[in-house]
């Protein structure tokens, strides 16, 4: 069992989230490998699992010949009642022209083009219109937050909760989070949930994200490890070494 983990030039793990799968995958008996550019491997099993930045991981799945969908989870079908707002999709030069912002906005498919952001005037646009072509994007109407926690869900069960922003005494709802994952019947193997809590204390979906180059938000090395493999494997049509 092998695992290739990425690093920045100098050969150093190239954040936090590679040194805890390093520690993880090294326990569990997997031979550790470093790679600075994905186009360095040469061996073409695809039980080797890719640890890395999504570029990388993306990139290593296109040279292994596997297809992989162009949509982004994001904002499943059944979920939609567990948002509790508008989410919509447009394109970038439509919301611009439009001029109704205070809204979010993040690529639909170009996940790398930028980061989600919220647009309330002109300045908010640049870096995000592009002269050459017109960026699909996923809308939505602006919720606020107290509190926000990344659930991580492997195999249609809480892996764990880690809170990433906001108080530190706000309770999230265990059970909204329980009945999502229930209603989610097209999940992955491995995915995260990001919910959320606003003044009134209600347990808004924020969003889903994929689980193939999710970081670990203080997740324990050996849960990390087996949150990439379980959706590795999946990618890969292989089997999951750590699936206990």
């Amino acid at each position: 069992m092998k695992v290739y983990i990425q690093t920045d030039k100098s050969r150093e793990f190239y954040n936090v989230n590679a040194y805890i799968a390093y520690e993880g995958f090294k326990n569990f008996g997997f031979e550790v490998e470093k790679f600075f550019d994905v186009d360095e491997i040469v061996d073409k099993n695809p039980e080797d699992i890719i640890v890395g930045g999504i570029g990388n991981v993306r990139k290593r799945i296109e040279n292994l010949n596997i297809l992989r969908p162009d949509k982004e989870i994001d904002y499943p079908e059944e979920l939609l009642s567990f948002l509790k707002r508008k989410v919509w999709e447009s394109t970038i030069n439509e919301v611009y022209k439009k001029g109704n912002w205070n809204i979010f906005v993040k690529p639909k498919t170009e996940t790398k083009l930028f980061a989600g952001k919220v647009v309330n005037n002109e300045l908010d646009f640049v870096g995000l219109i592009f002269e050459d072509k017109d960026i699909e994007v996923l809308c939505s109407e602006l919720v606020e937050f107290k509190t926000e926690w990344r659930c991580f869900i492997r195999y249609k069960e809480i892996l764990d909760i880690r809170r990433y922003k906001g108080d530190w005494d706000t309770k999230i709802d265990i059970n909204t989070v329980r009945n999502a994952i229930e209603a989610f019947t097209t999940q992955p193997a491995a995915y995260a949930l990001d919910f959320g809590v606003n003044e009134n204390n209600e347990t808004i979906l924020v969003e889903v994200n994929d689980g193939h180059s999710l970081g670990t938000y203080g997740l324990s090395p050996s849960n990390y490890a087996k949150f990439l493999s379980a959706r590795w494997s999946e990618l890969t049509h292989t089997e999951d070494y750590l699936n206990f």
